[in-house]
């Protein structure tokens, strides 16, 4: 289950911007953005940034259920395992579909 944004991670955003503010308003100050051109470059790197942030979809897939020789042991099956009582099955004996 994902959370939303705690108190911490707020005030981190807000200290973040406020420097974003501050470091705008000297560059303009000292001339080496006109308004504008700041305000183009700071709406392409967020768009740069909105992209690269991943999604919080679901990671597990959707269909996740094994068939054959690769599913899991039933719970009877693995306790004899864990005993010794069982004999694996020689591999001269087993036959493969080509």
């Amino acid at each position: 289950m994902t959370r939303g944004t705690d108190t911490l991670g707020l005030l981190l955003l807000a200290g973040l911007i406020a420097l974003a503010l501050a470091g705008g308003a000297a560059l303009i100050e000292f001339g080496f953005f006109k308004p504008w051109e700041l305000a183009l470059f700071l709406l392409v790197g967020i768009a740069f940034v909105a992209v690269g942030l991943p999604s919080h979809g679901t990671s597990a897939p959707k269909n996740s259920k094994v068939h054959g020789a690769a599913a899991p042991a039933a719970e009877q099956d693995a306790l004899a395992a864990a005993r010794g009582k069982t004999k694996p099955s020689p591999l001269h004996d087993q036959q493969f579909s080509d």
